[in-house]
């Protein structure tokens, strides 16, 4: 039996905001960063950077890139760590304002045969990759705060195109990495582990920022709430409307945090359906620091996922205490041409701050499909009812030689639908003229000079703009919506203050109130590098 794949428990939403004022800066007033792994030249995402001496830092996106304002306070140095790599310190000062500074990290894995090797000789039992998880399920309560804390950290969601369905749409742009980016910064107050993130009101979240990135493309429709039907869907996917904003959605896929209820196909609840619905195998042993940490990959059982989809992912637990650091997990379909992009995906990532593990990055992406507003159409139709003729506008520069055939027009009269006889098409740059038989229009029967902008209506077709696409046809696009936070710094044993401004959980972030916030200065958004800032 096939079974279905249960996403989330709440709806999705997505809100236009205001533009940006002033809350990125520009690369004049920063020093932009790319992390790259040492030997493949590749990105490091999602690399940690904390400045040495306070509990700040701030993590690179997804591909290596961060940003540093020049105003930083208390560090001369950054620190930059992955797990899977020697950690690098670098001097602020030797950073250089007028250019992208590119920062290598050298791998640091074990493999299995060393890893085996030195179990030998230390006469130790080797744990199965089950028995590792068993016991990092256990320590979830000792590993992870149990009291208040909160964390202020960088927002952003973003739709980011699958394919190359959506670039056809915008000729002479080499590539669309970020469409309707919102991006702000927040704080999250949690009340520990044992709390439910919804029903208690001591979980609550402030917005100190919260705008829309008009540098990057607008899309509308792409912004619409799902629908599963004709304007944005989610394919094999099922979505109960049950309230949440884009936020709440986001943490829900936290498996860590709500190891004890149920998430997303098919970890399901981590602490009870995780381990009986995958199969595990461990990989090795990666490094952060000195600290020795299990890689484990897991793929679904196919009893479990059906026919059609699978799901694999991995996660990384410290051999010395078995807490989770790091936890990934993607799902595919199955013989799908697409299959290389998954239906959805989640990567998230703890880290140790006085002996307990907090969050300290959480993305999450679904796939989905839209029609996009980004097509050739008609701007505006003036009808010039003394003489009779339509001047048409459009939204892009139109192919003339397409537009001046009078069989490409037609043009109706009153509910009876008369057809009404083109006697002329002029083409001019920026518009065409279609000139009707007003001899014809004003001997009808039904003539009413009153109501004549209602019922002469003009059709067009096979009209194309200068790129070759026909008018009105609407593409069908496929997206995939992030949404992402990255943690700046962690405050434990810190509880709201209920006399500020809380955001609404179940209300799209665009409606909550944003906050005055005396040190906003400390924190600032990662916004993605731009074309051109290279």
């Amino acid at each position: 039996m096939i079974k279905k794949i249960i996403l989330f428990t709440i709806i999705f939403f997505l809100a236009f905001c205001k533009d940006i004022q002033g809350q990125t800066g520009t690369s004049a007033d920063q020093l932009l960063c790319r992390v790259l792994e040492q030997g493949s030249k590749q990105p490091v995402l999602y690399a940690t950077i904390k400045f040495l001496g306070t509990n700040q830092g701030m993590i690179s996106d997804d591909k290596g890139e961060f940003r540093l304002p020049l105003h930083l306070d208390g560090s001369e140095k950054i620190k930059i760590s992955s797990i899977g790599f020697e950690t690098k310190e670098i001097p602020i000062k030797n950073l250089k304002k007028s250019e992208i500074n590119i920062i290598y990290l050298t791998s640091k894995i074990e493999e299995l045969d060393a890893v085996a090797l030195v179990v030998k000789k230390k006469k130790e039992p080797r744990l199965s990759a089950e028995e590792i998880i068993k016991k990092a399920l256990r320590k979830i309560p000792d590993n992870y705060p149990q009291s208040p804390y909160s964390y202020i950290g960088y927002y952003r969601d973003y739709q980011q195109p699958v394919d190359e369905s959506y670039a056809e749409l915008y000729k002479g742009l080499e590539s669309i990495q970020y469409v309707n980016l919102n991006e702000g910064i927040i704080e999250v107050y949690d009340a520990g582990f044992g709390t439910d993130y919804f029903a208690d009101e001591k979980n609550q979240t402030l917005l100190y920022s919260y705008d829309r990135n008009a540098t990057f493309i607008q899309d509308s429709t792409l912004a619409i709430p799902y629908d599963n039907k004709k304007e944005k869907y989610l394919k094999d996917v099922t979505i109960s409307p049950l309230g949440g904003n884009e936020l709440s959605v986001m943490n829900i896929t936290n498996v860590i945090r709500n190891h004890n209820k149920v998430t997303f196909s098919f970890v399901d609840m981590l602490d009870k359906n995780f381990m009986e619905n995958h199969f595990f195998d461990l990989k090795g042993i990666r490094y952060l620091d000195d600290m020795k940490i299990y890689e484990i990959g897991f793929l679904t059982e196919a009893e479990v996922a059906g026919v059609n989809h699978y799901g694999k992912g991995s996660i990384f637990i410290a051999k010395e205490n078995f807490a989770i650091h790091k936890f990934t997990y993607e799902m595919f379909e199955k013989d799908k041409e697409i299959n290389k992009n998954p239906l959805y995906g989640v990567t998230l990532e703890y880290v140790s701050v006085n002996d307990k593990m907090y969050l300290n990055y959480l993305t999450f992406n679904n796939r989905f499909q839209a029609n996009s507003d980004h097509y050739f159409k008609t701007k505006t139709r003036v009808l010039d009812e003394e003489n009779l003729f339509f001047d048409i506008y459009f939204n892009r520069p139109y192919d003339k030689k397409s537009a001046s055939s009078k069989s490409k027009y037609k043009v109706t009269y009153t509910y009876k639908q008369d057809k009404i006889k083109v006697n002329d098409v002029q083409v001019f740059d920026d518009y065409v003229r279609v000139q009707i038989d007003k001899k014809q229009v004003l001997g009808s029967p039904d003539f009413n000079k009153q109501t004549l902008s209602r019922d002469l209506r003009l059709y067009i077709k096979n009209i194309k703009d200068i790129d070759g696409n026909g008018i009105d046809k609407i593409p069908n696009v496929t997206v995939n919506q992030y949404r992402e936070i990255f943690v700046q710094e962690v405050f434990p044993g810190k509880t709201v203050d209920k006399s500020m401004k809380l955001m609404n959980k179940y209300a799209p972030l665009s409606d909550s109130e944003i906050n005055v916030f005396e040190e906003k200065n400390k924190y600032w958004v990662n916004t993605p590098l731009r074309r051109g800032d290279d």
